[in-house]
């Protein structure tokens, strides 16, 4: 029995050996982004504390940085699928630090948030170029696990990078915009010495040739792929739903708390690290064996049981059970959507295609704050999560009606 468990627990961290070896360069470079990411996620606190912003200004300010990534994410799906991944992803890394840089000198300036939308856009930018890569260097049988564990790298170094950015945001807050650029000159180096272009070679010859299949827009492709541009707007449902832990989780805790409320939300979030950095790899090892879609209906099932539980809890150790649920349903639609994506992505396209996943989480992330917002000023916070669960249902019986359909 022992030995059968250990044989078990081997193969589940052998999921990640044997991958090309830039996948593991890239891990580097998206622990490393990850690491020093320190601007983005305290901006709300340094737009309301240090720039003395009204609640409506920030809001108003976050939907733009949130419009930035989106349009980013476009304008880099393009880009890289004409020109290349390497030469693209130095390029927009380059930008976000120009655009960073100053922020560290301007102190107190307005001219800082118009400075971030734009470091947002290439931000925005340079994700379906690393998830273009990702997909070059896989095939459909690996490329889950290859997901899962650039996903892994990406929450190993934002834990580490929170807990840095909260000692530097209390005393130093110009080193939050420096550590930021440091570390995307250090990934700048990575990708310029240790990965090579991946962009595949009939598609470089495609390019150059008038009649180029790779020159039809994305809405054209995805036309013709009706699957997907379904799958891409039932998954904004999802999005919507996970954009309430940025938002009324937090609105919750402080009613609940008071003034361990802050605290309690700092633990929730660790906990949620936590979760990730130690379940992606059983996770994706039982979730393997399903298709992608399947796994991502599943991640509405459990957001819609650890969510929906928090109309009734009042105690802290019941929301730590309910942030389990609901961060296992994180790591399965993280881990699979951008799988199913890639997998439908013709070669010409594979940068724009992988610029939806970006796209759908972005405008969940856009239109849940303001919508349940007004929800919430018009009853108690609690009532949210009853939208959020039938949300999350109706989500999940939308994406399941796309899986059948394709299995039939």
């Amino acid at each position: 029995m022992r030995i059968n468990y250990l044989l078990k627990l081997k193969s589940i961290f052998s999921i990640y050996r044997g991958l090309p070896q830039a996948i593991y360069i890239v891990f580097i470079c998206r622990l490393i982004n990850a690491m020093g990411y320190f601007v983005f996620p305290f901006l709300t606190l340094f737009l309301s504390i240090n720039l003395s912003l009204s609640a409506d200004k920030v809001g108003i300010y976050l939907m733009l940085v949130e419009a930035g990534r989106i349009s980013g994410a476009l304008f880099g799906g393009r880009f890289t699928d004409l020109f290349g991944r390497k030469k693209s992803l130095i390029i927009f890394q380059l930008a976000i630090a120009i655009f960073l840089l100053p922020c560290a000198f301007l102190n107190h300036s307005f001219l800082i948030p118009k400075l971030l939308i734009a470091a947002a856009f290439f931000n925005g930018a340079t994700r379906p170029v690393y998830d273009a890569i990702m997909v070059d260097l896989s095939y459909p049988q690996n490329r889950k696990e290859v997901f899962s564990f650039i996903y892994l790298g990406v929450n190993l170094g934002f834990g580490v990078g929170s807990l840095i950015a909260g000692f530097l945001y209390v005393q130093h807050v110009k080193y939050l915009f420096l550590g930021n650029v440091a570390a995307i000159f250090i990934v700048c180096i990575f990708i310029s010495l240790y990965i090579g272009e991946t962009l595949p070679e009939e598609i470089k010859k495609d390019n150059g040739s008038n009649n180029s299949a790779n020159k039809e827009s994305l809405l054209i492709q995805l036309l013709k792929k009706p699957a997907v541009l379904s799958f891409s707007l039932v998954s904004i449902l999802f999005y919507l739903t996970h954009s309430q832990l940025s938002f009324s989780l937090p609105l919750q805790i402080n009613e609940l708390f008071g003034q361990n409320g802050p605290r309690n939300f700092g633990i929730i979030m660790s906990f949620n690290c936590f979760i990730v950095v130690f379940m992606t790899m059983p996770v994706t090892f039982i979730s393997r064996e399903f298709r992608p879609i399947l796994n991502v209906t599943f991640s509405g099932i459990l957001f819609a049981i650890g969510f929906g539980m928090l109309y009734w809890i009042v105690s802290f150790p019941w929301i730590l059970i309910s942030t389990f649920i609901w961060t296992i349903g994180e790591i399965l639609i993280r881990t699979n959507a951008g799988v199913y994506i890639a997998n439908h992505s013709p070669k010409t396209h594979r940068g724009r295609f992988n610029s939806l996943v970006i796209i759908s989480g972005s405008i969940g992330r856009l239109i849940g704050p303001p919508m349940l917002g007004i929800l919430i000023a018009g009853i108690e916070i609690r009532m949210v999560w009853i939208f959020v669960f039938f949300n999350s249902m109706i989500a999940t019986g939308l994406m399941f009606k796309i899986y059948y359909s394709e299995s039939r």
